[in-house]
């Protein structure tokens, strides 16, 4: 049985009463079916065919990996369990129970006096190594007022300041600090900022498209956690989607996306009867697939989870 891009788009055609390509055209038509079988068919229902293992490599001291557009849009969601080297860690969705349990807070440390002019000063922040873009520099002017500055990911400070000063990240040294007015003798410059330990990661936090890990890595690691990847794009008229069974699916779901726009409710709800049964027959290799494990719980293994006793960092 035939099971590629051009069935699909017959199909269409079909149930759509739209043969010719007046009616309906050909880039039109291939819109239809990618936009439904990429956007909507992963949503509607998680298929196990869709899981995948996400790699990433860890780096030495970089503790957090925003998602780049591509990820982004190639992924679904993501899903415990999560490992690091083979070890299982903890995964985290929610921001507050995550730094609950891994708190980060910022110490605040006079680093140099005001001498009467604006600079340059140099001064040592004590608790290192320190996170990137998150010091803040600040102390008064003449005036009262307040001037400040922070880091950027490279080591440069930015806000109140003449450009040239510094950051190191690692010893915590500030160099080139040259406020924009003077700075009165005897005002107290102070910096804050969140510093880190490095390890092998125990805990990941996923929010807002980031991964968070903590400890930081102290070398490289490879982390991978499930995925549910998005189906592929179909373009040539002899390629079929990731299963064969999908082809009547994603002609009666591209059919409805047709009707839906042309506001054509009567053939919606006539197509739908039929999409909602192709739908349950995509469903039930996923569920046969469960059905075969039982459903994980915290008591259900005696090894390998981060709260029980024998996980190494307990």
């Amino acid at each position: 049985m035939s099971s590629t891009f051009a069935d699909i788009k017959t199909k269409v055609r079909k149930v759509t009463g739209r043969p010719s390509t007046n009616q309906l055209t050909e880039a039109e038509l291939e819109n239809y079916i990618n936009d439904y079988l990429v956007y909507e068919l992963p949503e509607n229902i998680r298929l196990f065919t869709l899981r995948q293992t996400y790699n990433l490599t860890l780096s030495p001291n970089v503790g957090n990996y925003a998602l780049t557009a591509a990820e982004r849009n190639a992924y679904l969601s993501y899903e415990p369990p999560a490992y690091v080297d083979g070890y299982q860690i903890q995964y985290f969705q929610d921001e507050q129970a995550f730094f609950q349990k891994f708190s980060q807070l910022k110490y605040s440390v006079q680093i140099a006096t005001g001498d009467g002019t604006p600079g340059p000063y140099t001064g040592t922040y004590s608790y290192t190594p320190i996170q990137p873009t998150t010091a803040i520099i600040s102390t008064l002017n003449a005036g009262g007022g307040s001037l400040t500055c922070s880091d950027t990911a490279a080591g440069a400070l930015t806000g109140d300041v003449i450009a040239g000063g510094t950051l190191n990240h690692t010893t915590g040294a500030v160099a080139g600090l040259t406020w924009t007015a003077a700075v009165p003798a005897g005002n107290a410059i102070y910096m804050s900022a969140l510093r880190y330990v490095t390890g092998r990661p125990i805990a990941v936090l996923f929010y807002a498209n980031v991964f968070f890990f903590w400890p930081w890595p102290d070398r490289a690691y490879s982390f991978d956690i499930v995925a549910y990847a998005n189906p592929s794009t179909l373009t040539l008229d002899t390629e079929s989607p990731e299963l064969n069974e999908w082809v009547d699916l994603i002609a009666y779901g591209a059919s409805m996306k047709i009707f839906a726009d042309n506001l054509d409710m009567e053939s919606y709800a006539k197509v739908k009867v039929f999409y909602d049964e192709y739908q349950r027959l995509a469903e039930r290799r996923t569920l046969k697939q469960l059905s075969t494990q039982r459903a994980a719980t915290i008591y259900g293994d005696a090894n390998g989870y981060p709260w029980q006793g024998s996980y190494p960092y307990s």
